[in-house]
């Protein structure tokens, strides 16, 4: 992975973009509306395809990483979060403040809005972007979809850390995002006589799990762990992105906002994670985590063996 190795982590009064919408009444009558079911936001993950081939001046600049090939579907598992309108608003100031510090040569585009304006969901990736042929996406979401409903995590809660820059080793992108840890996470002892403890021991039992499969498959797994970073250490919520790589200094001004007053309830925030999402094409599956740990074989040995090459 790769998380540039910066220590963890007040907004300018700023004219309101027109597409935000105004606090007081329509707040007040949103707070009423019940929340659409999950299922809801899955029947509209996807934007409308505005070319056939990779054109990146449709995206800000952006290539694909899997170029579109007729007959592979472009696939991605991840856990999703939707932010609440007040977790929303923070965020946006965050990379708001972040852009100020950036300046005019360097654009910071988000994550968390869409070109009309509305908020939109953010996400935990545990797969990178994959592309499956017809013949084994079927399949593929068959093992992944028994692999999640056998983990033995149940739900579980993570909370933001800290922030951070990744330059992606797959394009000339570097992210802005917010570092995630369980909530049950113990702080690794600095005796290093002492095993080192998981700051992300349910999503790791994912991960390992959905790179099992992808790699049965022929495809690229996910946060491999090298000498100088744990995979543990790699998950993440990616809220904003820009071309190139800002200066150094620059970016350690930034990371320190996450201890700013104005940003300290993010450090407060927890985030349920009760599934994970399979898409594949512009179809999204939402796979319930269920159960507590316990040994599973459906009567073909064990999940480890089942999914081993």
């Amino acid at each position: 992975m790769g998380l540039v190795d910066y220590p963890s982590s007040s907004e300018d009064d700023a004219p309101e973009p027109p597409s935000k919408r105004r606090k007081g009444q329509n707040d007040a009558s949103e707070s009423k509306m019940p929340p659409l079911p999950t299922a809801f936001h899955d029947l509209y993950a996807s934007t409308v395809r505005q070319s056939t081939v990779d054109d990146p001046s449709l995206h800000q600049g952006r290539k694909r990483v899997n170029p579109h090939v007729a007959g592979n579907w472009p696939t991605h598992l991840y856990v999703e979060w939707h932010p609440t309108k007040a977790q929303h608003d923070i965020l946006e100031a965050l990379v708001t403040r972040a852009q100020q510090e950036l300046g005019d040569d360097t654009k910071l585009h988000n994550f968390l809005t869409s070109e009309l304006g509305t908020d939109l969901p953010l996400h935990i990736s545990l797969s990178r972007p994959l592309s499956l042929s017809t013949s084994i996406k079927d399949d593929y979401l068959s093992r992944v979809e028994h692999i999640i409903r056998n983990c033995g995590t149940g739900v579980f809660s993570v909370k933001p850390e800290g922030l951070a820059w990744y330059k992606s080793p797959d394009s000339n992108r570097t992210f802005f995002v917010l570092r995630v840890v369980s909530t049950k996470a113990v702080k690794t002892s600095s005796d290093r006589t002492l095993p080192k403890t998981s700051t992300n021991p349910e999503l790791m039992t994912l991960l390992t799990r959905c790179n099992k499969v992808a790699t049965h498959f022929g495809q690229p797994p996910l946060y491999q762990q090298t000498q100088s970073e744990a995979a543990d250490e790699a998950f993440h919520i990616s809220i904003g992105w820009t071309m190139g790589a800002p200066d150094e200094e620059t970016c350690l001004k930034v990371l320190k906002f996450f201890r700013a007053g104005e940003f300290k309830d993010i450090r407060t925030w927890n985030l349920e994670v009760d599934g994970v999402k399979a898409k594949i094409g512009n179809t999204v599956s939402h796979l319930p985590l269920v159960g507590k740990e316990k040994t599973m074989t459906d009567g073909a040995g064990s999940i480890d063996s089942l999914y081993s090459v």
